[in-house]
C-alpha cells in the first residue's frame, strides 16, 4: 500500500479535482484506490458519489471511535473506493487540538487496509486535519496554479513537511511531485513555471493539467473527467499524471502500516 497526500494550504489550485482523477487514472492501470476526503467541503465525497456531507463519515473514525471499515463506500468510478468527509469536519482541527497523538489518528485508522494507493483529498490548510494526512502518508503531491502567488503557500507547507518529518520521525516524507493545474500558456505561467524548475529540479512533474470546462461538469454528474470526457485535453492529462505517478511513486502490495516507518 502506497498512500500520497494531496495537499497545498492555498485554495482553489485543484485538489480534489486532481485527488479525484488521479485516484481514477491510477485505477485504470489496474490499481484498487481508496480515496480519503477529509476536507469539510466534502466535494470529493460529492465529486464521486452525488451525496452531499453524508453521516457517517470520516469525522466519526477521527473525531469519534468509529471503525473506517464500517464507513467505506464503493464509488461511482470501478476500483475507486472512498472514505467520505462531511460539513463537520470544519470544526475537527478544534476538537483534536487537544488529544495526545491527535496527528496519527488517520494513520491509526487506515492501519491494516489492503488497497494499492490510497489518495488523501485534504482542506486549503494546515491545521490537525493536514498534518493527519501528512502523517499517514509518505509522500506529497502538489497540485499548483502557475499565479504570481502560488509560490507561497507551497513555501509554507514545505515548513510544515519539515517540521513532522522531524517531530514524528518520518524519514520517508516528502514531496514526490510538483503539479501545475488550470494550466494557460500566459507569460505569468511560463514564468512562474521557470521559478519551479529552478526551485523543485526532478519534483516538478511533467504533465500539467489544462484548463478546461470538462473538469467541472464532471464534477457535477459525479463523475472522474476519465469517465466523463476521457479524450478531451484534461482527460488525457490526467491519465498521463497517473503514468507519471505511478512510476515515481510505485504501488506496494503489503498492507498498510504507517507506524513502522513505511506507508505501505
Amino acid at each position: 500500500m502506497t498512500a500520497i497526500c494531496i495537499a497545498n494550504n492555498k485554495g482553489g489550485v485543484g485538489k480534489t479535482t486532481t485527488a479525484v482523477n488521479l485516484a481514477a487514472g491510477l485505477a485504470r492501470l489496474n490499481y484498487k484506490v481508496l480515496v480519503v476526503d477529509i476536507d469539510g467541503q466534502a466535494n470529493a465525497t460529492y465529486a464521486l458519489t452525488g451525496r452531499v456531507h453524508p453521516a457517517p463519515s470520516i469525522y466519526d473514525v477521527l473525531v469519534g471511535n468509529r471503525k473506517l471499515e464500517t464507513i467505506l463506500w464503493q464509488t461511482n468510478e470501478e476500483n475507486v473506493w472512498l472514505a467520505p468527509g462531511d460539513g463537520r469536519l470544519q470544526n475537527a482541527d478544534v476538537e483534536l487540538a487537544a488529544r495526545p497523538g491527535r496527528e496519527w489518528r488517520l494513520a491509526r485508522a487506515l492501519s491494516g487496509l489492503e488497497y494499492h494507493y490510497i489518495i488523501i483529498d485534504t482542506p486549503p490548510s494546515l491545521g490537525v486535519l493536514t498534518q493527519n494526512a501528512l502523517a499517514a502518508a509518505n509522500k506529497v503531491v502538489v497540485p499548483i496554479s502557475l499565479t504570481e502567488f502560488s509560490l507561497i503557500g507551497i513555501d509554507k507547507l514545505d515548513a510544515v513537511i519539515d517540521d513532522l518529518r522531524d517531530q514524528l520521525d518520518l524519514d520517508d516524507l516528502e514531496i514526490a511531485g510538483v503539479v501545475a493545474t488550470f494550466y494557460e500558456d500566459t507569460t505569468t505561467a511560463r514564468e512562474t513555471w521557470g521559478i519551479l524548475e529552478k526551485k523543485y529540479e526532478n519534483r516538478l512533474l511533467e504533465t500539467r493539467i489544462p484548463k478546461n470546462l470538462d473538469l467541472e461538469k464532471a464534477h457535477r454528474e459525479h463523475e472522474s473527467v476519465l469517465s466523463f470526457a476521457p479524450n478531451s485535453s484534461s482527460g488525457l492529462a490526467y491519465m498521463e499524471l497517473a503514468r507519471e505517478v505511478k512510476s515515481r511513486v510505485p504501488a506496494h502490495s503489503r498492507p498498510y502500516n504507517r507506524r513502522s516507518g513505511q506507508a505501505y
